[in-house]
């Protein structure tokens, strides 16, 4: 190889960097049949992590981490979901995996917990009203229990350089036809960077990635929340724009758009206001507008990392300038 050649070659991924775990893998495989004795098994889904519903009495889930999850971060917040079982917040309960919390499988770790049987609330307006108000009891439950804390997740971009550090990455890895898409990146980067040293945002404890698919209906008409791999302590409007993204993406449309009375995003926001520990401060209602677009900024920056090409990361960058567009609008 040539030095040229060697040069415009695309960066490897980090070594921690993994695909999600595989029940074809001979370490997986043979766990799946040491916990599930012979029962039938099926994945439920899960970009990251490899989340098996095993059919035995009660039905359970396995899930094996990507390599990235270390043993005291997946330890940690096993001990936080039992200590939530206090809670209103109902979410899964730990179980013991082969005498032990957790269990080593090739380069991952693997756990056990309880199935707990749900409908997914459908995408209308009174599912994304209650996920705001949902929203808002997550973070109560949270505050109550945080301590002791479980360890900060790894791959995680609470900084404007981890963001310019991505975007890097990915202009590398994506090659010189994403060096328009870049720039674009680059300067929402400069100008959100810019405001968010202008403003004071309280920090909570979180959920991460508080959406539809991560809640379920139970028979009595509650809810359970699910996927806290992303908890930790960020601001938390971070975690209200995540959401509303969410909404923005699934819902039907006009969703979050001017005139689209019934799902403006004030109506969400006084949805979570309403079971919040605190409402929202001046600095949050001013910031708004950025969070709102610093969570496409990230898919953006991200592409290279996760394996999208420039027509996701233009698409992602859209949306992220379209949220900045409207910051006179929101942050009032």
């Amino acid at each position: 190889m040539t030095g040229i050649e060697a040069s415009t070659s695309p960066p490897a991924l980090p070594s921690w960097f993994g695909l999600r775990a595989s029940p074809t893998d001979s370490a997986v495989s043979a766990l799946i049949d040491r916990v599930g004795r012979g029962e039938r098994w099926a994945d439920i889904g899960g970009a990251f992590n490899l989340n098996l519903r095993i059919e035995a009495d009660p039905p359970v889930v396995l899930r094996v981490h990507r390599p990235w999850v270390r043993r005291g971060r997946v330890a940690g917040l096993r001990r936080l979901r039992e200590r939530l079982q206090r809670t209103q917040v109902r979410v899964a309960r730990p179980i013991p995996i082969a005498g032990s919390d957790v269990l080593r499988v090739a380069d991952r770790w693997a756990e056990l917990e309880e199935f707990i049987d749900h409908v997914q609330p459908r995408p209308d307006e009174d599912s994304y009203v209650r996920l705001f108000e949902e929203l808002g009891r997550v973070h109560s439950a949270l505050k109550a229990v945080w301590e002791p804390s479980p360890p900060e997740p790894l791959d995680d971009h609470r900084t404007f350089g981890q963001i310019r550090s991505s975007v890097g990455f990915t202009r590398r890895r994506l090659g010189p036809r994403s060096e328009p898409v870049v720039h674009r990146m680059r300067r929402l980067t400069g100008e959100l960077s810019k405001l968010r040293n202008e403003v004071e945002l309280p920090c909570a404890p979180i959920h991460g990635d508080y959406k539809l698919g991560n809640a379920g209906e139970l028979s009595d008409g509650s809810w359970a929340t699910f996927d806290l791999d992303f908890v930790r302590i960020r601001e938390r409007l971070y975690d209200i724009a995540a959401s509303l993204n969410h909404v923005a993406q699934s819902g039907p449309a006009g969703v979050g758009q001017p005139g689209h009375e019934l799902l403006e995003p004030r109506r969400l926001l006084a949805a979570y206001e309403g079971t919040a520990p605190e409402p929202l401060t001046r600095d949050e209602h001013r910031w708004l507008p950025a969070a709102l677009a610093l969570v496409p900024l990230h898919w953006a920056a991200t592409a290279g990392l996760v394996g999208d090409g420039i027509r996701e990361a233009e698409s992602a960058m859209s949306t992220a300038e379209a949220w900045w567009s409207r910051r006179a609008e929101l942050s009032s």
